[in-house]
């Protein structure tokens, strides 16, 4: 499920770079139309679109970067430790981890009721926000759910994780 989530996340962000492109080709046209006094338009309503995938894609890899220790570690000072400070520590991160996910996924789930029920849209597009932002509860879900088990899988503290419970 988390690998997919983050396939997910990552043909999201693909397709922001394809509007992306066809954006900027659109304004390269329009300078080129407006020599001959026509235009070209833009995307209409890419800030909107983007602007919501950014904020779902972004979450969508959590999860699989926590599974697979790709989160920031200070590596620098902890290989020269003992291999039961680098435990304690990888366990305490874990640990915070999982409160500030805890966190934010509480915290998250009350702004998606307060904007749907304010009705907040989009600007240009009218897009209902809410929506976007339950997908990203969703991710923290995951998210949350790649912590416990790092927290609570075997010694090697949650390394190659994903190959034991892909």
């Amino acid at each position: 499920m988390i690998n997919t989530w983050a396939l997910f996340g990552g043909l999201l962000l693909l397709g922001i770079v394809l509007l992306t492109g066809a954006n900027v080709l659109g304004f390269g046209l329009d300078r080129i139309m407006r020599l001959f006094d026509g235009s070209f338009p833009g995307v209409s309503g890419y800030e909107d679109i983007v602007t919501l995938a950014i904020g779902v894609a972004a979450l969508t890899m959590l999860p699989y970067c926590h599974l697979n220790d790709g989160n920031i570690a200070v590596d620098l000072f902890m290989n020269k430790a003992p291999i039961w400070l680098q435990r304690c520590a990888d366990r305490t991160a874990v640990i915070l981890m999982i409160c500030v996910v805890a966190f934010l996924s509480y915290m998250l789930t009350f702004g998606v009721l307060e904007v749907k029920s304010d009705g907040d849209l989009t600007q240009v597009l009218g897009i209902p926000i809410w929506p976007f932002m339950g997908i990203s509860i969703v991710s923290c879900l995951l998210w949350l759910a790649a912590s416990l088990l790092v927290l609570f899988t075997s010694e090697d503290d949650g390394k190659n994780l994903e190959q034991d419970h892909g």
